[in-house]
């Protein structure tokens, strides 16, 4: 079933690429709408954590994105360590999906993998799917797949967040992992505002117990805070 799935996941996404190419090339290059499908972004946090679980004390990412209707593509590359700077360790991720109705609810659904340089971390590939019901919002990882590599086996895994506008520039969410031995949840605020430019962000978060974080044997129940700037073009 694994080996199926990351099968899956590849012709997948190679079959979104084609398409992406296809329907870029027979639009007109030079066309104001043709440009604006593609954006890009890079960003800079004093703090790298991702669904509760720490990755790195400071980080610097880049990301491209593509939209064409309802479908959209992208990458997006962070910094989570290296023995220097001129060998950094890298967490590359690509995605891919569809935005649609569902009974009249904002909806998506996709896949998305994530892959590192230098063994930080084995692959996860994953199936997600999330509605947006205005006053609530959630996102899951509705089957995930963790390559556990080094002769262990590959084990399933699942995500889910809740999404709380509490006003225009300040959100809560509740999310949980659940994967192998790893059973945690998080809480987290987080505030958004323009600032030098770009977007500044701010986000203050706690995890319990099972939380885990790149640091062994540390980062569990943990309260944390970092601070942001992004800019896309």
């Amino acid at each position: 079933m694994k080996k199926i799935f990351k099968n899956a996941f590849a012709s997948f996404f190679i079959v979104m690429m084609t398409v992406a190419t296809a329907q870029a090339g027979g639009e007109n290059s030079t066309s104001d709408t043709s440009s604006s499908n593609i954006t890009y972004n890079v960003g800079f946090t004093t703090a790298y954590w991702y669904r509760g679980a720490f990755q790195n004390d400071s980080a610097i990412s880049f990301g491209a994105d593509y939209e064409n209707g309802s479908f959209y593509l992208g990458t997006w590359w962070v910094d989570v360590g290296g023995s220097s700077i001129h060998d950094p360790s890298l967490e590359i991720d690509l995605y891919t999906g569809f935005n649609f109705d569902l009974l009249g609810v904002p909806s998506y659904l996709g896949v998305m993998g994530y892959y590192y340089t230098d063994e930080f971390d084995q692959d996860y590939e994953e199936v997600s799917f999330g509605m947006d019901f205005g006053l609530v919002s959630f996102d899951s990882v509705i089957y995930g797949d963790y390559k556990a590599g080094n002769g262990n086996a590959s084990s399933d895994y699942g995500h889910f967040k809740l999404n709380v506008p509490l006003s225009d520039s300040l959100g809560y969410s509740w999310q949980t992992f659940t994967g192998g031995s790893i059973h945690y949840a998080t809480h987290e605020l987080d505030y958004s505002m323009p600032a030098l430019g770009g977007d500044l962000g701010i986000v203050i978060g706690h995890n319990n117990d099972g939380g885990a974080g790149a640091t062994q044997n540390s980062d569990q129940d943990t309260t944390y805070a970092t601070l942001s700037i992004g800019y896309t073009f």
